[in-house]
């Protein structure tokens, strides 16, 4: 089994668009220029529908129920009807279905895309089984591990133990202790299936590359537990969908710009987004900072191709029956997959702090259908996202620690590592620090 086979059995979608991409739907003939004009159309219409559902959602009063099913309903007609729409736009679209076909990107490509002092570790299943390819710029190995569904029951054991944290504070004050244990225990049981059989391999202090295959992307790798130290305390860490992807992540363009665009849109369920955003804003540059129905999609759209940082602080909605409508909360709409693909980005980070904003979902081979998945596209070069819902305090000291950390060194890596590891002294637990990941490109240009 080859790194080229490894490759080229996952979908190629994601990596293809990045390659190829074009920043509007294509308008080429008049067929099409009605198709792209009807799509537009109907994502007006669903973000009118998305508002009403959201308005009769938070109101109070009875007999509402109905209602909210109603536009519900409404909702996904419209929904099947801009996807009816889209398929349409693209089999008439001759050119992108052929990049969708485009091939790998070469093993020395590939390495030569590497840092020094970086290990790129692929995993991939077959046979019932997950192997992992190690790559760097003068090694390439790979290794057989543990069986797909003991690590399949492992990683749902730790996230049920990660769900007792919506039992509430009292709850989990109480058994604080029990609560740590567990999970330590599953990340141990994880480190010895991913971990353990290459950890000879690795050098502590090296940067890791980790491309998760599968039910894997839902896995903090970071977090994993040998029984004294966690992964991220002897290992700076980053991620990507795919070794193609990472390599044209690192091969975007740079822009000379240093400023910042902060989104905020704090409510009830999530008060500190508003210390969030202050804080963000003292450590970025030349931010523009926006917040509440003012952090809209206008001004995401206005800001974010001349800015460097993108900095949005709201919660994420993802969608696994139909994760193209997978969104974040915006202004006063729901900016979906669909709107992300529609943006002009070309900014060194974009960071996504929220509830579940680097949810995705796997389809074909091991693609990726999620909001990192629309950033990329977009033209990020790295995406910062959480794996679950988020504990509100802690994620915006994380936040402010991270980008104070940056300020500091342009390392990505490294800036996560250290927010992570300053976290910790107050937050011990898993659940409140290692939600975050970092995929794409980590060093600067």
């Amino acid at each position: 089994m080859s790194h080229s086979y490894i490759e080229q059995a996952k979908s190629r979608s994601l990596a293809d668009l990045i390659a190829f991409r074009a920043h509007v739907l294509p308008a080429t003939a008049n067929r099409q220029s009605r198709l792209v004009e009807q799509a537009h159309h109907l994502r007006e219409e669903l973000n009118w529908y998305y508002r009403q559902l959201d308005l009769n959602l938070t109101r109070s009063a009875g007999g509402s129920i109905r209602q909210v099913e109603r536009w519900h309903q409404l909702a996904r007609e419209k929904e099947g009807c801009l996807m009816n729409t889209l398929r349409e736009l693209q089999s008439s679209d001759a050119e992108f279905t052929t990049l969708q076909n485009a091939g790998t990107i070469a093993l020395g490509n590939l390495r030569s895309a590497l840092p020094a002092n970086t290990m790129l570790l692929e995993y991939y299943q077959a046979r019932q089984a997950f192997y992992v390819c190690l790559l760097s710029r003068k090694r390439l190995e790979i290794v057989p591990l543990g069986p797909v569904n003991k690590v399949r029951d492992l990683l749902r054991l730790l996230q049920f133990q990660l769900s007792k944290f919506r039992l509430g504070t009292d709850y989990v004050q109480r058994f604080a202790e029990s609560l740590q244990t567990a999970v330590q225990a599953h990340l141990h049981e994880l480190y010895l299936e991913l971990i353990a059989p290459v950890r000879q391999l690795l050098v502590p202090g090296q940067h890791l590359v980790l491309v998760p295959h599968d039910f894997l992307h839902y896995l903090p790798f970071h977090a994993l537990f040998d029984g004294q130290h966690y992964l991220t305390d002897d290992f700076l860490i980053s991620y990507a969908p795919s070794a193609s992807v990472y390599f044209l992540c690192c091969r975007k363009e740079a822009r000379s710009r240093n400023q910042s665009l902060i989104l905020g849109i704090p409510d009830r369920r999530a008060p500190y987004i508003r210390d969030e955003v202050r804080a963000v804003a003292s450590a970025l540059p030349r931010p523009r900072v926006f917040v509440g129905d003012e952090a809209s999609e206008e001004r995401l759209r206005l800001h974010a191709p001349a800015s460097r940082f993108v900095h949005i602080a709201t919660h994420g909605l993802f969608r696994q029956d139909n994760p193209l409508f997978s969104s974040v909360r915006i202004g006063k709409s729901q900016l979906t997959l669909f709107d992300i693909y529609q943006l002009r980005l070309s900014c060194e980070l974009v960071t996504l702090s929220g509830c579940g904003t680097g949810l995705n979902v796997v389809v074909g081979g091991d693609e990726l259908l999620g909001l990192v998945r629309g950033l990329l596209y977009a033209g990020a070069k790295a995406a910062l996202v959480t794996l679950w819902d988020v504990h509100d305090k802690s994620t915006a000291e994380f936040m402010k620690l991270f980008y104070e950390q940056l300020a500091t060194n342009p390392d990505k890596a490294w800036a996560m590592r250290q927010a992570m590891l300053r976290l910790r002294e107050s937050y011990p637990h898993p659940y409140f620090w290692a939600p975050f990941v970092l995929v794409g490109k980590v060093l600067p240009d």
